[in-house]
């Protein structure tokens, strides 16, 4: 017998009660292949990368059951026929694909820098600053009171200025 893991995911149009007994009947179809009893994960709705069958947002639950082979095609066989499972993956468990690989973040230098950035954020919460501010130079913006212009003077100033000359010398 080997350890199998069936990524099921069901459309993420129906409502959660929906999927929970889509999920019972995914889970009857696995021991009435002859398999162990499934471990069930369910791990929550996610956007699909690509719409199937018209859904953009999946249910995922990933099943891990213990079974022959012969029983692990019975299974893709009668999930191909579901209606309530719209992809599904099944594969043998291999324990030590899941174990998490180091990332960048675990760097020892990133994760001081962040947690000094998690100091400063909430020291500046604490002085009740939203955030750094830059020192800028404050203008003030006077305004001018002046008295209401008369039309008539604008008139006159017009006047004088295009009576003049108003080719350029050259």
């Amino acid at each position: 017998m080997r350890t199998y893991e069936l990524t099921a995911v069901f459309a993420g149009t129906i409502s959660d009660t929906d999927v929970i007994e889509a999920a019972d009947r995914v889970q009857k179809i696995i021991t009435d292949a002859g398999a162990t009893t499934p471990v069930q994960l369910a791990m929550g709705k996610h956007k699909l990368s690509y719409t199937i069958q018209n859904n953009a947002f999946g249910n995922y639950i990933v099943y891990t059951f213990d079974c022959e082979e012969a029983a692990s095609r019975t299974i893709q066989q009668k999930l191909r026929l579901s209606k309530d499972v719209i992809r599904f993956v099944v594969e043998v468990h291999v324990p030590e694909r899941l174990k998490r690989t180091p990332q960048i973040a675990d760097n020892p230098l990133i994760k001081a820098s962040r947690e000094k950035e998690r100091e400063e954020r909430f020291e500046r919460e604490d002085r009740g600053d939203r955030a750094p501010r830059l020192q800028e130079d404050k203008v003030e913006i006077q305004k001018e009171e002046s008295a209401p212009v008369d039309l008539a003077e604008i008139d006159k100033k017009l006047d004088q200025l295009l009576s003049g000359d108003l080719t350029p010398a050259v």
